[in-house]
């Protein structure tokens, strides 16, 4: 106990020093969170209650002419019944998949843990038109918004709203940009199991569209070709992205893998906003799971996007006035008869304060990893967020 008051101690320093900007060599924000969890499968069943304190810090330096530092780092204080009676659950949240073991378990306790992970420490540099990445960083090859077939390199999941900011990996990341609407980029990254990914993808404008191709190696195991595009229809934004892999060694066989997404979106003059968007996976095989976890967990890698052959989502998102904020998303997935429903509302109770609830419910039928048998789920998630930025 001793170790968490420590803890919560250096980010509440860190929020007084990094908010003072007193050097513009250098950039420090990040914020501080109180989310509390429910989670409820019915009304006269169990009620699990679980509590995060999230803490992000992010620094930039620019001190030296043409090259940036980047370092962030999640501080996160996890506490409630999933902890307590969860095995091993301090594993579960200090899991890192870079190459780089970057996340540490502080303190572990029957009721608490608390991880700090760092997921972005990288240099760049850059000079006239090109631009080099080095370290643990974002690599955003996605056209779409919900799954992305093109993400070579760090996927996420859509269920995490709590991480806006998305996970890293550690790669080197080159970029060569030719004119204002074309580019060439190579990238390659080595996962905690030391497998390496490389990919080259040419960006270029063309009737009117953006337009991206892709190439490379998965994994050690895959190549993978994909191309991806944005552009308008009328007045809508029409985006798209697919990828086919393939197994190395059975190249000539017909065990390759196709991922496809397409979405379209719209703003209207009063700022409501919509969004649908369609997931073609020939490879996703049916859910089996045994906690809710795996479903909102981030995919192992692009293969893994869903475990749904067809997935849809549509979105609705409108501004009531300048500090309230509603959406509702829905989604369905054929495999087990899955749907989605996701309202939200978010609150501005100041310049640095917000206040967000979130629901999640969850149906369809599932097998049960211990009888074996398919049963209907309906698991709720209820989540209550209040976020001081600075």
């Amino acid at each position: 106990m001793k170790n968490l008051f420590v803890i919560l101690f250096l980010m509440i320093i860190g929020i007084n020093v990094f908010s003072q900007e007193k050097d513009k060599k250098y950039y420090l924000n990040g914020y501080l969170s109180q989310m509390n969890q429910m989670i409820i499968d019915s009304i006269d069943g169990n009620w699990v209650n679980d509590g995060l304190i999230h803490n992000r810090l992010m620094f930039n330096y620019y001190g030296i002419k043409n090259l940036t530092f980047d370092l962030e780092v999640r501080n996160r204080v996890f506490y409630g019944e999933t902890v307590k009676y969860t095995p091993n659950y301090g594993d579960y949240v200090g899991a890192d998949r870079g190459f780089v073991d970057l996340s540490f378990n502080l303190v572990e306790e029957p009721s608490f843990v608390i991880n700090t992970a760092i997921d972005r420490l990288y240099f760049q540099y850059e000079i006239g038109k090109f631009k080099a990445t080095i370290g643990r960083q974002r690599i955003n090859w996605g056209a779409t918004f919900v799954w992305n077939p093109n993400d070579l390199f760090n996927n996420y999941s859509f269920f995490d709203f709590d991480y806006a900011e998305k996970p890293g990996a550690d790669a080197v990341y080159l970029q060569y940009f030719r004119n204002f609407a074309s580019s060439l980029e190579l990238a390659a990254k080595i996962n905690a199991d030391t497998a390496l990914t490389v990919a080259m993808k040419y960006g270029f404008n063309a009737l009117g569209y953006d337009f991206q191709v892709i190439g490379g190696m998965l994994d050690d195991n895959d190549v993978v070709a994909g191309v991806g595009w944005s552009g308008y229809i009328s007045q809508l934004t029409f985006r798209g992205e697919g990828s086919y892999i393939h197994p190395i060694d059975n190249f000539v066989d017909t065990s390759g893998i196709l991922l496809a997404a397409v979405g379209l979106d719209y703003m209207f003059p009063n700022s409501l906003t919509i969004m649908g968007e369609f997931l073609y996976n020939s490879a996703a095989q049916g859910l089996n799971i045994s906690n809710i976890y795996q479903i909102q967990s981030a995919p192992m890698n692009v293969k893994n996007l869903s475990f749904s052959k067809y997935s849809v989502v549509l979105q609705v998102s409108y501004p009531i006035n300048p500090l309230i904020n509603v959406s509702l998303a829905a989604m369905y997935m054929d495999a087990n008869n899955m749907m989605f429903f996701s309202p939200n509302i978010g609150f501005s109770i100041s310049q640095n304060v917000d206040f967000s609830f979130v629901a999640q419910v969850f149906t369809g039928e599932i097998t049960n990893p211990i009888t074996q048998k398919q049963q209907h789920l309906v698991m709720s998630l209820l989540f209550a967020r209040l976020k001081y930025s600075f």
